[in-house]
């Protein structure tokens, strides 16, 4: 009687734990096939134009990035600026999501300045050699940007220091380095070197003392005591990396500007003061590399992030490829990943969605 009744105890506890097993397998199953669907379908909504065409992040009705199968780089950037509960929303979808590009080597790329979009907690960096030099610490508004999101080398009033090390570069950003007379004479000519081998150079604020300086093809100048009406500027060109629109208006915190001379080449004059038409914001080529100029990243009277928008613009400036996406830091009980191949810039790359929860 015992051993009849253990018997049917250890039966019964079989047959409880297969029933939880099976039916735990299947809904798991059940669970990871309905992330399937929609990292499928996220996947094939990215692979269109997206609803209306042009769309906007406020007109938006389908989210869709390429065209005719090529990434559109436009779009890309309005997917990354896009709120991601919006984007769950637009996607109809309940879980957390995450996309980007590799390369046919399998590198991330960089597309106009976006490595991925989605979930907000992966953050991706760019893998491009780059330098931030600044001597006052009140004039350093890109300072944490370049050092968290490019990793670059930090310049604090160490022109020499800079200056040594200027071959490993290929991105350098001098934010109001108001270098003395003689070290812009001692270095002026290593700068320029830097820029027609081919780096990219951004500027802002005042170059140099005295007054007025040439570098690269362009004079730079101050004007001192001007009023907030004398210090507002105006956009007249669209850049491809900068995302201002002509008629965008703002006041710099100080007028500095620039004047090209023979030497620049395909002078862009983004912004202008108002009342002289001095180059507020303007971009050229020297040699092979490219320079930007602006007069201050310190900004009143704009209807916008300016800082935001000057940072994107890095971003998009040195289009290249991006540090790995690392999945291992999320919290995630299933997790599912479609893959999709696109164009872009005439090459093969491959969309990769991942969907969790």
């Amino acid at each position: 009687m015992d051993f009849a009744v253990g018997l049917l105890l250890f039966t019964f506890t079989l047959v409880v734990y297969f029933s939880y097993t099976n039916n735990f397998q299947s809904q798991d199953k059940g669970s990871l096939d309905l992330m399937l669907k929609d990292a499928k379908s996220i996947s094939s909504s990215l692979a269109l134009e997206g609803y209306p065409d042009d769309w906007s992040n406020l007109t938006a009705i389908r989210i869709g990035i390429a065209d005719d199968q090529k990434v559109n780089a436009t779009k890309v950037k309005r997917l990354k600026q896009l709120n991601y509960a919006t984007g769950k929303k637009k996607f109809a979808t309940s879980y957390d999501y995450f996309v980007y590009f590799v390369n046919s080597n399998g590198d991330v790329l960089n597309i106009n300045g976006v490595c991925g979009s989605g979930y907000p907690l992966i953050n991706l960096t760019y893998n491009i050699k780059s330098a931030y030099y600044y001597q006052d610490p009140d004039d350093s508004f890109m300072l944490n940007f370049m050092s968290n999101a490019f990793k670059a080398d930090i310049y604090e009033d160490d022109i020499d220091g800079l200056v040594a090390s200027l071959s490993e570069y290929n991105f350098l950003v001098m934010e109001h380095p108001l270098l003395s007379g003689g070290e812009f004479s001692t270095n002026k000519a290593k700068l320029e070197n830097y820029s027609s081998n081919g780096g990219l150079l951004m500027v802002s604020g005042e170059l140099a003392a005295p007054a007025t300086n040439t570098m690269a093809g362009a004079d730079f100048n101050k004007k001192s005591g001007q009023s907030q009406s004398q210090r507002t500027a105006i956009v007249n060109n669209t850049d491809e990396a900068l995302s201002l629109n002509v008629g965008d208006s703002m006041a710099f915190a100080q007028y500095y500007y620039i004047q090209n001379n023979s030497e620049a080449a395909n002078v862009v004059r983004i912004a202008t003061f108002n009342q002289t038409d001095d180059n507020a914001i303007a971009k050229w080529k020297y040699g092979n590399g490219t320079v930007y100029f602006f007069s201050d990243f310190d900004v009143s009277n704009f209807n916008g992030d300016f800082m935001d928008i000057v940072q994107n613009g890095a971003g998009s400036m040195t289009e290249g490829t991006c540090t790995s996406v690392n999945m291992t830091g999320i919290s995630a009980k299933d997790i599912v990943k479609t893959e999709r191949y696109l164009t872009y810039n005439s090459k093969i790359v491959k969309m990769i969605v991942y969907v969790w929860q």
